[in-house]
């Protein structure tokens, strides 16, 4: 099956009068480390009749986006100004007097038309307070990617008030279950748009997706065995990456995409390989009797976070790229690492006697770590989001399916997807790139 890359099909173009370089929004401490989250108001966006369910579906994807981040907190429709009926078709026509009555920070205002098979946005935010426009950009898209449309703008709104772009247009990939089998999908990172990638009618499983968000390493046991393999998100095929006798497990790209480091049990013991992402050049980087297992990188290539069991339990270990300078950074039973983007923190599994598997989070530079997650069942297979505010990872607290935290306080949980399908082993993708 060939997925193809969805894409916007111009680039964004700052509005004339946009003042993108305003200052940076302070948030206010609640405590704890918590922030005062800003107020916003989303009304469906300006458009003509024909397009006004998409105008719609396109200021929730942008207020959902925005409650995602954990900085806003979307205006409900019920606290919308009497007699409020739409969003006029000239800017300079809003009433933000009218909107002050809402209690809201911010307003967030596009109108949407159509140009053949373009779906054209111009889309703003201003604060009500005065009526200063902070964002404005327009967006040109395929017309049936009015969703895509507003995950970009949604980016752009967190870019300005954080510093760092949202993850709006970010995809993930995972494994669920398709009658007795288990086949790879990807879905933007809301679980919208869920596709089918394999169907090899067997068990597919433990998806990790390439840095540039085309191509998916994976273990199947399509061949019989547990192999892994490369799918090909544009042309959909998939080609094997390593067979050998044994253990192929845990694959994890390199952060320019050139290798994938693995799990490989061909010389009689688990241990951490290296291989170009074709296959070639493989080359042993762990020798010990422990254990070694599920390789992560650092944003620089320079450094492997992995389990390994030489001090007699699993515990996650840091070493070169080289295979050299071991180290261990946990003390406690612990799995499944995941080094965070921005290079600070390492997500990883603990196990809680009596309690399951839970998420933690370790803070490379300090060594302190925190629980993220505290539910019943098993929370499993932590993946970062590219802006590393959030941990993806499945849990069994209500069938097998995916969530999200936040690495803030409060920790704030999402579940991902409709919940029907049961899901583990995800993997969260990049931004997707602007064409």
């Amino acid at each position: 099956m060939k997925l193809g890359r969805f894409v916007l099909v111009s680039a964004l173009v700052v509005l004339s009068g946009a003042s993108v370089w305003a200052d940076i929004v302070k948030f206010e401490s609640s405590g704890a480390g918590e922030i005062r989250k800003l107020r916003v108001a989303v009304p469906a966006f300006a458009a003509p009749p024909e397009l006004q369910a998409a105008a719609k579906e396109m200021a929730d994807v942008v207020a959902s986006d925005l409650e995602f981040t954990g900085f806003f907190t979307p205006v409900p429709t019920t606290e919308f100004p009497a007699g409020f009926t739409g969003l006029p078709a000239d800017p300079t026509q809003i009433d933000f007097g009218m909107w002050a009555s809402t209690r809201s920070d911010y307003l967030v205002y596009a109108t949407v038309t159509q140009q053949g098979d373009t779906l054209v946005a111009e889309c703003r935010m201003f604060t009500i307070a005065n009526g200063t426009q902070l964002v404005g950009q327009r967006f040109q898209a395929q017309k049936d990617l009015p969703r895509l449309v507003a995950h970009r703008f949604s980016e752009e709104i967190v870019k300005y008030v954080d510093g760092t772009p949202g993850i709006g247009t970010s995809r993930i990939c995972f494994s669920a279950n398709v009658g007795n089998n288990k086949e790879i999908f990807v879905a933007d990172y809301d679980g919208h748009n869920a596709k089918q990638a394999t169907k090899h009618n067997s068990i597919s499983i433990k998806p990790k997706m390439s840095p540039d968000g085309r191509k998916i390493a994976y273990v199947s046991y399509k061949d019989r065995y547990p192999f892994l393999y490369i799918f090909d998100l544009d042309t959909g095929t998939s080609t094997p990456l390593s067979k050998h006798v044994g253990l192929n497990s845990s694959p994890a790209w390199s952060p320019d995409g050139g290798t994938i480091a693995m799990t490989l049990s061909k010389d009689g013991n688990t241990e951490i390989y290296l291989k170009n992402a074709d296959g070639s050049n493989p080359r042993r980087l762990t020798n010990d009797p422990g254990s070694d297992t599920s390789p992560t990188f650092d944003p620089t290539g320079r450094q492997i976070a992995f389990v390994s069991e030489r001090g007699g339990v699993p515990q996650i270990h840091v070493m070169n790229s080289d295979g050299s300078n071991v180290h261990r950074v946990t003390f406690g039973k612990s799995y499944d690492p995941a080094w965070s983007p921005d290079g600070r923190m390492i997500a990883y599994v603990a196990e809680n006697s009596g309690e399951g598997f839970e998420i933690y989070v370790l803070n490379v530079q300090s060594g302190e770590n925190y629980r993220l997650t505290d539910s019943a069942g098993n929370n499993e297979s932590p993946s970062w989001s590219a802006d590393s505010r959030h941990v993806i990872f499945s849990s069994t607290r209500a069938g097998k399916g995916l969530y999200a935290v936040s690495v803030r306080p409060p920790f704030e949980e999402h579940r991902i997807g409709s919940g029907n399908m049961s899901c583990e082993g995800p993997s969260w993708g990049p931004r997707r790139a602007q064409n």
